[in-house]
């Protein structure tokens, strides 16, 4: 069975630079999908999809490090490559260091382009090969009382029980239920596999 091409959200208001971008991606084998808002990225853009997106810093009046938080909320978990325009690069950086996974300047090195795409994709199949999806995390996550995040958090930090109970200032056969409420909700039999799901929400 032939796997199904990587996709890649492009997101910038130059109708222009993105057409052209969309167009040397699909050239090069990736399922490009243009985006000319961060609205219509966030809302359209298929959360299920294993590829990146391509974002520009400068997309009207939203900054393109607000719109990578927002995608995230929104249970995006592909990585993200930012666009940065001359006099970005502060920002750029300050992006990557919020979680993105590098940026390129304009104008654009294509071969450069590619390479980072290529291994922007890998990263993303591999990671959810291994700790699943973001938005699944979240579901699960969801459905933990606000103690039982304070639980999980601890837990994925590396708190044994009776640190647990220690730290929240209950006995430990209540920590010990709160535990097993953490792991049944989050479907999970360790905490090992806790933690690869903790992996999937902060990525």
């Amino acid at each position: 069975m032939t796997e199904a091409p990587f996709v890649v959200a492009v997101v910038d208001d130059d109708a222009s630079f993105r057409e052209a971008i969309v167009w040397l991606l699909r050239t090069n084998g990736y399922d490009a999908r243009p985006y000319g808002d961060a609205d219509n990225f966030i809302a359209q853009h298929d959360i299920r999809a294993i590829g990146c997106a391509l974002v520009d810093l400068r997309l009207g009046e939203d900054c393109g490090i607000e719109v990578f938080r927002r995608s995230r909320a929104h249970g995006h978990d592909m990585p993200v490559i930012m666009i940065s325009g001359h006099g970005d690069i502060p920002t750029a950086v300050k992006a990557v260091q919020q979680g993105a996974m590098g940026f390129i300047e304009k104008p654009i090195d294509n071969a450069k382009l590619l390479v980072d795409v290529a291994s922007a994709c890998a990263h993303h199949r591999d990671f959810c090969a291994r700790y699943g999806r973001a938005v699944e995390a979240m579901r699960l996550y969801d459905l933990l009382t606000a103690r039982e995040r304070e639980v999980f958090w601890l837990l994925v930090n590396g708190k044994a029980t009776k640190e647990v109970a220690a730290d929240l200032g209950i006995n430990l056969k209540t920590a010990e239920v709160h535990r097993s409420a953490v792991l049944k909700k989050m479907r999970a039999n360790s905490v090992a596999e806790i933690i690869c799901k903790s992996m999937a929400l902060h990525k």
